[in-house]
């Protein structure tokens, strides 16, 4: 089968199914089924690596060059990397959100207590759980998320791992280029959220200037960003488990900066998730420097 048409299988294939389980889950959500939303949204994560398996007949490493090894040796240092850096990103964003916004800001996690009392969680006086205070439970939340999080969240983020990062990715490379490839790549992968981000707030909330138009195009410029530096990790790593591992601890760490806020907000555009204008900047920023060496590792390459 030509490249061209297996390629245009896994597209179809990728989006699809993905976009049938998000209007479920969407539909589930509106009926107050919070906990069927979050399982097809878990279970969409795997349909890019479903489509690249159908449109290769296969995930092995001969049929879709997709490398499935750890490589322990040469990526020991890596895999900290891919573990904590996502948590140092996130938490310098929050402080630069809460820096030019510190109205915002409430140690004793006002938007925690919100959440809490909306789940039928009695909150005292004191603003305490159970004699436990609720900046303290942040706090645990913020630990768990930088700890084991990372690690829980790699077997589903590897789902879209093997599809954007290990098999698109390089396939649009080939047609088009590093820098052309790693561009459109991220706006695929943004356009891929647009359902829930247009009916269900998803990452940006409502009620902003500009929905939901607004939202689809950051969650691009996120993905893009993201995937730039998703793929610099799975290229010098040669282990889809780096950038699988990476998108786990982005996954895990980003809403713990929503429950330092005063107030649950309508929409965090801005912040301080590092899927927001201002809370993504450490990305953003990351996402350039090695989109700039990516591209002058081409140039170097193809001059040899």
């Amino acid at each position: 089968m030509k490249e061209e048409k297996k390629f245009v299988i896994y597209m179809v294939m990728a989006f699809v199914p993905a976009w049938i389980l998000q209007f479920v889950g969407i539909i589930n959500a509106f009926s107050g089924r919070a906990i069927v939303y979050q399982g097809a949204m878990a279970v969409s994560m795997y349909v890019p690596l479903l489509a690249v398996l159908v449109a290769n007949k296969g995930i092995k490493k001969a049929k879709t060059e997709i490398e499935w090894g750890c490589h322990w040796k040469e990526n020991w240092k890596r895999f900290p990397i891919a573990w904590f850096l996502p948590a140092i990103a996130t938490i310098l964003g929050a402080v630069l959100y809460f820096l030019v916004l510190p109205e915002k800001l409430d140690m004793n996690c006002g938007a925690l207590t919100q959440t809490m009392e909306a789940a039928g969680v009695m909150v005292d006086a004191e603003g305490k759980v159970q004699g436990i205070p609720l900046g303290m439970l942040g706090i645990i939340q913020l630990i768990s998320a930088v700890t084991y999080g990372p690690l829980v969240n790699t077997f589903v983020a590897v789902g879209e791992e093997a599809g954007w990062r290990g098999y698109m990715t390089p396939v649009l490379s080939k047609w088009m280029g590093k820098r052309g490839a790693l561009i459109l790549s991220g706006i695929i992968w943004g356009i891929w959220h647009a359902p829930v981000i247009v009916f269900a707030g998803y990452e940006y909330g409502r009620d902003y200037a500009g929905e939901p138009v607004l939202g689809v195009l950051m969650m691009c410029g996120f993905t893009t960003a993201l995937g730039i530096i998703l793929s610099y990790f799975y290229e010098k790593s040669q282990s889809i488990w780096i950038p699988s591992l990476m998108h786990g601890a982005i996954n895990a760490v980003a809403g713990p900066p929503l429950l330092y806020m005063k107030e649950m907000p309508q929409h965090y555009l801005l912040g301080p998730t590092p899927a927001g204008l201002i809370g993504g900047i450490p990305l953003f920023v990351l996402g350039i420097v090695l989109f700039i060496r990516m591209c002058k590792e081409e140039k170097m390459r193809e001059k040899v």
